[in-house]
């Protein structure tokens, strides 16, 4: 059984890299427009918007600044992401992928560490952490 466990995990990470430059535990740069990594920090902006509790809207990506995996019991994708809120109410959307941005900017730095588990095809916000930033300094 753990054999099969390994060969999961090696091979579902084989996709993102060639043959010697990642040790299992070691993060590793990916591009921020692979497509694994964007529906990870899409599920991450969706998991996110229904627990946060201080806003009545939702917020979209935009930008994923970078991305990173890392071969664990899966695999995590670590991903710092630009949030900003949405003229959609939370309650009215699931994906705020189409909704416009808010005309009173507020935008957040994000960390989140999403786990792919993929022979039990799911995903899991294992980590967020978000703080607000002072828009009108960019």
């Amino acid at each position: 059984m753990l054999v099969w466990f390994c060969i999961v995990v090696c091979a579902s990470a084989g996709r993102f890299v060639t043959a010697g430059q990642v040790m299992v535990g070691q993060p590793h740069r990916v591009p921020a427009n692979n497509t694994k990594v964007l529906t990870a920090a899409r599920f991450a902006v969706v998991e996110f918007n229904r627990a946060n509790a201080e806003d009545q809207f939702a917020y979209k990506i935009v930008k994923i600044k970078s991305a990173k995996i890392q071969v664990v019991a899966g695999i995590n994708y670590i991903l710092d992401v630009k949030l900003r809120r949405t003229m959609c109410k939370k309650s009215d959307t699931a994906d705020s992928q189409q909704c416009v941005y808010h005309s009173e900017p507020k935008e957040l730095q994000c960390l989140f560490i999403v786990t792919e588990i993929s022979w039990e095809d799911s995903l899991v916000l294992a980590q967020k952490k978000c703080h607000l930033q002072n828009y009108a300094a960019k």
